[in-house]
C-alpha cells in the first residue's frame, strides 16, 4: 500500500476539500492511503479522514511562521519516507511545500492546479509569476481540474493531466420527495428558489449576485435567494441585503454536509464567479438537472449538459432577465447518463487516479 501525503486542504469546505474527499471515499484503500497536512485548528473532514485510515500532521500556519512550517513539513516527509506528495494550489504564491518535498527526497511531487486566476492582491500576483519557474523545475507531475486551469498555471505549451472534479452521481440525482421535505423545512414551498453555493469571497462575486437579485425582485416578488456557504465577506453581504431591504427574500444557510438535499429545493442555480478552475458545484447541479447560469469567466468545459447559460458580468439586469426567462421554462431533466459519458463518475475516475499514483516512480 502506498501512502500519499496531501497538502492544500483547509479548515472550511470548498472545491479542493470536496474534490479530495470524493476521491478518498472511492479509492481502493488496500492500494492507496491518503495522509494530510493541517496548519489550522482543525482540518475539514478531520473525523472522516481518521475513520478512513488517514493520518493528519499538524504544522504551524505558513502565514504566521513560514520557517517553522517549512522545517516541520520537510521533517514529516523525510521521517515517514513519503515518495509521493500531492500539492493542491489555487495560485503559486506558496511554493514551500514543493521545496520541502524536493529537499526531503520525495520521488514524485504532484502539483495540482484548481484555479484560473489569483485572488486580489498585488503581492500574490507577483509571487505567482516569480514562483512559476520553481514549480515547473521541481514538479514531476502536473495535474489540473480543467484544461483552462492547467494552461493558466503551467503555461500553454506544458503537458499536464486533467483530473476531473468527479462526483457520486447517484447522490446528486433529482429526488422529488427530498425536494418537498426541504422546501417545507425552509418554508419556501410556493417560491421560485434561486440557489448559489460558494465561499463568501471576492472570487465568488456575491456583491454582483445581490445586485442581480435586487433586479429580479423588481420584476417578480415570488422568489427566494438561497445562499449556502461561509467566508470572510459574509457579514458585508448580510449588511448589503439589509441596507437594500430584501432580507425577507434571502436565506443565508451557512455550510452543510448535505448539500445534495438543498439542490433538490432549488429551481435555478447561479454562479457569477470572477474566476474558477472548474467548480465541483457546477458538476453537482447539472447532475441534479438544475438550469444554471454561469459567468463567462468560468471555462466552457463546465457546459456538460444543455442546461447551462453563460453571461458576462456586466449588467445585473441582463442576468435578472435571463433568470426570469428560465423561470418560465425551468424543468428538471435526468442528466445522469450525460454526466457519466463526459467522465464525471467518481467510481471510474478514482480508479484512473489510483493507476496514476501506482505508476512506476522514475
Amino acid at each position: 500500500m502506498k501512502r500519499i501525503l496531501i497538502i492544500g486542504m483547509h479548515d472550511k469546505i470548498g472545491g479542493v476539500e470536496t474534490f479530495f474527499m470524493n476521491y478518498y471515499r472511492n479509492i481502493d484503500k488496500n492500494k492507496i492511503q491518503f495522509d494530510f497536512i493541517n496548519m489550522f485548528k482543525e482540518l475539514c473532514f478531520e473525523n472522516e479522514i481518521i475513520e478512513l485510515g488517514g493520518k493528519i500532521y499538524k504544522v504551524p500556519n505558513v502565514k504566521i511562521n513560514p520557517i517553522k512550517y517549512y522545517n516541520e513539513l520537510k521533517k514529516i516527509i523525510k521521517s515517514n519516507k513519503y515518495e509521493i506528495i500531492h500539492i493542491n494550489m489555487l495560485s503559486m504564491a506558496n511554493v514551500m511545500p514543493i521545496i520541502a518535498a524536493r529537499n526531503a527526497g520525495a520521488k514524485r511531487i504532484i502539483v495540482h492546479s484548481h484555479n484560473t486566476n489569483t485572488p486580489q492582491g498585488a503581492l500574490r500576483k507577483i509571487l505567482n509569476k516569480l514562483n512559476k519557474k520553481i514549480v515547473l523545475k521541481n514538479a514531476t507531475d502536473l495535474f489540473a481540474c480543467s484544461e483552462a486551469a492547467g494552461r493558466w498555471m503551467f503555461g500553454k505549451n506544458k503537458k499536464f493531466t486533467v483530473i476531473k472534479n468527479a462526483i457520486d452521481i447517484e447522490k446528486f440525482k433529482y429526488d422529488e420527495q427530498k425536494r418537498k421535505e426541504i422546501r417545507k423545512k425552509l418554508n419556501i414551498e410556493n417560491k421560485f428558489v434561486i440557489g448559489h453555493v460558494g465561499r463568501f469571497s471576492e472570487q465568488k462575486n456575491h456583491e454582483f449576485l445581490i445586485d442581480v437579485y435586487q433586479q429580479v425582485l423588481k420584476k417578480g416578488k415570488n422568489t427566494v435567494l438561497l445562499l449556502i456557504g461561509e467566508g470572510e465577506l459574509k457579514k458585508n453581504i448580510i449588511e448589503k441585503v439589509k441596507n437594500i431591504g430584501i432580507e425577507q427574500n434571502v436565506i443565508f444557510l451557512g455550510t452543510t454536509n448535505k448539500i445534495s438535499d438543498y439542490y433538490q429545493a432549488m429551481d435555478l442555480f447561479v454562479l457569477p464567479s470572477k474566476f474558477e478552475g472548474l467548480p465541483v458545484v457546477g458538476v453537482e447541479v447539472q447532475t441534479n438537472g438544475l438550469p444554471c447560469i454561469f459567468s463567462e469567466n468560468i471555462t466552457e468545459e463546465m457546459k456538460i449538459t444543455d442546461n447551462v447559460t453563460f453571461l458576462k458580468i456586466e449588467n445585473a439586469e441582463d442576468w435578472a432577465d435571463c433568470i426570469l426567462k428560465l423561470e418560465r421554462n425551468s424543468k428538471r431533466k435526468d442528466e445522469t447518463e450525460k454526466i457519466r459519458e463526459k467522465g464525471y463518475d467518481i467510481i471510474c475516475e478514482a480508479n484512473r487516479l489510483e493507476k496514476i499514483y501506482l505508476e512506476d516512480i522514475k
